[in-house]
């Protein structure tokens, strides 16, 4: 299953519970599938918040037969340095300063600091620190791109 639908399996649980849903990733790591769940709230997460979500998500996991195999849960929050890597993240971390590194140069700089102002799909829109208006920033022209703590 896909990231983009287990995102969507998730979220009216998620959501329900009071949370956001940032980001989910499933991959293999040291040879076991693991399924986690980036999670967020205003207030912060704490580790009582993961351990409802994790339960809550897994009976929801648990009975969807399209998940197969078996896996690891995990449920976490964003932390400070996480890389941005989706549309979706851009979006729900608008109005937060990040750094993004640049595969060229914009103006002579290979890195951009600046808050995003939102995300679509032609890109990432930011204001850059001490600047009027913002820039936009193609998803391809971004190498990496982390929340600025």
């Amino acid at each position: 299953m896909r990231d983009d639908r287990i995102f969507e399996l998730a979220r009216g649980t998620v959501e329900g519970m009071g949370y956001a849903l940032v980001a989910v990733e499933d991959g293999t790591e040291h040879g076991r599938r693991v399924i986690r769940f980036i999670v967020d709230h205003p207030r912060g997460i704490t580790l009582g918040d993961c351990e409802a979500l994790s339960r809550e998500l897994g009976y929801l996991l648990e009975a969807d037969p399209r998940l197969g195999e078996r896996f690891a849960l995990e449920v976490s929050s964003p932390g400070l340095d996480r890389d941005l890597r989706s549309e979706r993240e851009y979006a729900h971390f608008a109005g937060r300063e990040a750094r993004f590194v640049l595969r060229s140069r914009l103006e002579g700089q290979s890195v951009l600091v600046g808050i995003i102002v939102g995300a679509g799909p032609e890109g990432v829109r930011v204001r850059p620190r001490d600047a009027a208006e913002d820039v936009l920033l193609p998803y391809e022209a971004i190498s990496r791109a982390r929340l600025a703590g």
